[in-house]
């Protein structure tokens, strides 16, 4: 169900479905969201890990452990999804090797790839219902920064 986009009544024309749902998704595009913000080694960081939502403390906290272990490393924590910060391909695509961190199958990198042409990141995965494991992300994120 939609309104008309001439009459405001309710809808059920598919030409009309279509021209409503490119209306909306124009509007979104032009939300403006600030930039995504790179930290830690920002300027010269071998690996850039790529999180958003709830991850940050975890991803963070490895990218400190891995700093403090004399790599260079950076964190871009996304908190704007749709529509994508301006700076996202600029940012994404400075890093030699990014690494796309969730708790989900891949949703999010996937997303990436299809907004950033040429995008191939690495990607961390777990989907146990439980916050990442510190650790076990500096393990991953080291055998990465090591290829």
């Amino acid at each position: 169900m939609e309104k008309d986009g001439r009459t405001g009544a309710i809808s059920t024309d598919p030409d009309n479905h279509d021209k409503m749902c490119r209306l909306r998704a124009e509007k979104v595009a032009k939300i403006p969201v600030p930039d995504v913000e790179v930290q830690g080694c920002a300027d010269d960081a071998e690996l850039l890990i790529v999180g958003f939502g709830g991850t940050y403390g975890h991803l963070r906290s490895a990218m400190d452990e891995m700093i403090a272990d004399g790599k260079k490393v950076a964190l871009a924590h996304f908190s704007y999804l749709n529509p994508l910060p301006a700076n996202t391909a600029d940012v994404l695509m400075k890093y030699k090797k990014v690494v796309v961190a969730e708790q989900n199958l891949g949703q999010f990198a996937g997303y990436l790839r299809m907004k950033v042409d040429g995008f191939a990141p690495y990607q961390f995965n777990e989907v146990k219902g439980q916050p990442f494991v510190v650790s076990e992300l500096v393990e991953a994120f080291t055998e990465i920064y090591n290829k």
